[in-house]
């Protein structure tokens, strides 16, 4: 057997943070960027027209036939882009899912979601979805995937139950995706808890964003890379993808 070359990829990140923290701008201040908006998804149509965005190369999938054939067309022709942001994971979740309703349940989400059997033939189609943006790799591009944080009850199986963050989509989805991905990166913003003796604690700050690289019982996190396990991110947009590109290829370390 013989020995492979080591030779770096374009990363495959999913990047998982809470309301305001900034995902759609980190994709849209990568060099040589491009976004696909996903069914309801316009946060970055938003930000551009408020002037705090660059332009960049943009697509609206309103299907999932549509978003299948805006990946396989970057395949035919990449157009320069050198990273490629999915926005948002849910909105592509949705259109997985009305494509698959319609098709084996005749637009019944009733029969979709009895037994879990719609979600579980949409993992199929997902699954194609994330070949096609593998190929895209083989052009140089590396992928982002925004997805939304939200609190759920977690059952833990080997003690109290607790609340976690996790994503806005089906478990399933998020399974399939987190095995696929490189890293995944959670943002939040570093918070401070005030306690005083007789009063209810009070959170204080949360204007600092930082980033998590490894897997904890609040959240879900992983890296490929060696990743510092958490990353100060500055309160400049236009920085963060540098940020997270020099962890990355360990330049920080």
């Amino acid at each position: 057997m013989a020995k492979p070359k080591a030779v770096f990829q374009p990363p495959r990140i999913v990047l998982n943070a809470v309301e305001g923290w900034g995902k759609t701008s980190t994709v849209a201040h990568a060099p040589d960027a491009g976004i696909i908006m996903c069914d309801a998804e316009t946060g970055y149509s938003t930000l551009l027209g408020a002037g705090r965005v660059p332009a960049i190369a943009t697509a609206h999938a309103t299907t999932w036939q549509e978003l299948l054939g805006i990946v396989a067309g970057l395949k035919a022709d990449p157009g320069g882009i050198e990273v490629l942001g999915i926005d948002a994971l849910s909105g592509a979740e949705r259109l997985c899912y009305q494509c698959v309703c319609d098709r084996d349940f005749k637009s019944d989400w009733t029969s979709f979601y009895a037994y879990a059997k719609g979600p579980d033939l949409a993992v199929n189609e997902w699954m194609m979805m994330l070949a096609g943006l593998d190929a895209l790799r083989q052009h140089g591009i590396a992928i982002m995937i925004l997805s939304h944080a939200q609190v759920r009850p977690y059952a833990n199986p080997t003690g109290t139950d607790f609340d976690r963050y996790t994503t806005d989509t089906n478990r399933k989805t998020w399974s399939a995706t987190t095995k696929w991905a490189d890293a995944v990166l959670f943002g939040e913003f570093y918070t401070v808890v005030e306690e005083k003796k007789g009063k209810r604690p009070k959170g204080t700050g949360g204007t600092e964003r930082i980033l998590h690289t490894e897997r904890r019982d609040a959240y879900d996190a992983k890296n490929r890379y060696g990743m510092p396990e958490v990353i100060d991110i500055e309160n400049d947009p236009s920085k963060t993808w540098g940020t997270i590109w020099n962890a990355i290829k360990g330049d920080n370390k």
